[in-house]
């Protein structure tokens, strides 16, 4: 198993109800399944910002993995023991 830190921001914080959390995954986790994990940790609110009505990864969420921004297409790449990953919903304004 490996731990993973998340830390959530702005909506998403006030979703969760947490700053941050560990989390424990399988050995061969990917990014998406640390994102299915807490959608099933945290409940349907939680799921359609994390994904897409298709079961894709949201266009609206920014997320970055030790400090670096995880492109779309990166989504399956393993996790390594102790990684942190940052949430961010996207912000709109004008």
């Amino acid at each position: 198993m490996i731990t993973v830190t998340v830390r959530y921001h702005n909506l998403l914080r006030r979703m969760t109800g947490v700053k941050e959390e560990k989390n424990t995954l399988p050995v061969v986790a990917s990014l998406r399944d640390a994102l299915e994990h807490l959608a099933q940790r945290h409940g349907p609110p939680l799921q359609e910002m994390l994904f897409e009505p298709d079961g894709g990864i949201s266009l609206h969420l920014a997320i970055f993995c030790n400090r670096q921004l995880a492109r779309h297409g990166q989504h399956d790449a393993p996790l390594a023991d102790g990684e942190e990953l940052m949430l961010f919903p996207a912000v709109a304004g004008g």
